[in-house]
């Protein structure tokens, strides 16, 4: 059978090999066949007429019928397109989820244009609630480095006592110079662990290294910080607390 060109370029889009479409066209034509008719008529060998019935049977284009020998027999057309349809569009779907799950990472890692931003927060008070803000959303590791007394930060002590009260995975160390002592030991029966130095010049606060919050005194108040999601900034932070932290004593 002579197969028009339009109709094998079709077939082949909807998934069909050179030899599955010869079968299929000779099965839909002459009726039902067993694998040893197919192979004669078709011309595909007899070596591969097993591998193709199985394929186009998986496929949803033929059917077997169970008998001596076992005969083959086409779907019709309109089911069988359908069949290919939403075979093709599990596989689509499959490799979709996996290409998204592997690829989506490596974008967003190293392709997307870092965006970070900056706030400048000023006066005490407003500095105390984004410390409290970052405490409240730590979920692994939360560093504070309090060179001045913050006194709307003791203020808020039940908020403090309420976020570090049950128990919890986040890792938390407290950085104080020793006239903090007396006002921030407290702070130790929550398992936070507490380090002190003679004096400290700036502080700052880091929640989970994405978000932190860089401390600026005037004179003996701190009344300006410089909030940042920046990434560079947030590792050149902790890399400083580090250090502190190693040179310093526990209280």
């Amino acid at each position: 059978m002579k197969i028009p060109r339009e109709l094998d370029e079709q077939l082949k889009e909807l998934g069909l090999s050179p030899n599955e479409i010869k079968v299929y066209l000779l099965l839909l034509n002459i009726g039902s066949l067993s694998a040893k008719e197919i192979s004669e008529y078709s011309g595909v060998p007899f070596s591969k007429i097993y591998i193709v019935l199985r394929s186009l049977e998986r496929k949803g284009w033929i059917e077997s019928i169970y008998d001596r020998p076992i005969k083959y027999i086409a779907k019709p057309p309109i089911e069988a397109v359908k069949n290919a349809i939403m075979s093709m569009e599990k596989r689509i779907e499959k490799a979709a989820e996996y290409v998204s799950k592997v690829l989506q990472p490596i974008y967003e890692e190293k392709t997307l244009p870092e965006k970070p931003e900056v706030w400048i927060f000023h006066g005490e008070r407003n500095i105390s609630m984004k410390i409290i803000d970052l405490m409240s959303k730590t979920r692994e590791e939360l560093l504070l480095a309090l060179h001045l007394k913050l006194n709307t930060l003791i203020n808020y002590y039940s908020k403090l006592v309420n976020r570090f009260t049950y128990p919890s995975d986040i890792r938390v160390r407290m950085l104080i110079p020793e006239s903090l002592v007396d006002d921030m030991s407290i702070f130790k029966k929550f398992g936070i662990k507490i380090r002190c130095r003679d004096e400290m010049y700036g502080g700052g606060v880091i929640s989970d290294r994405r978000e932190a919050l860089i401390l600026l005194d005037s004179g003996r108040r701190i009344s300006t910080a410089i909030w940042s999601t920046h990434t560079s900034l947030i590792e050149l932070a902790k890399m400083y607390f580090e250090r502190l932290w190693e040179a310093s004593k526990e209280i």
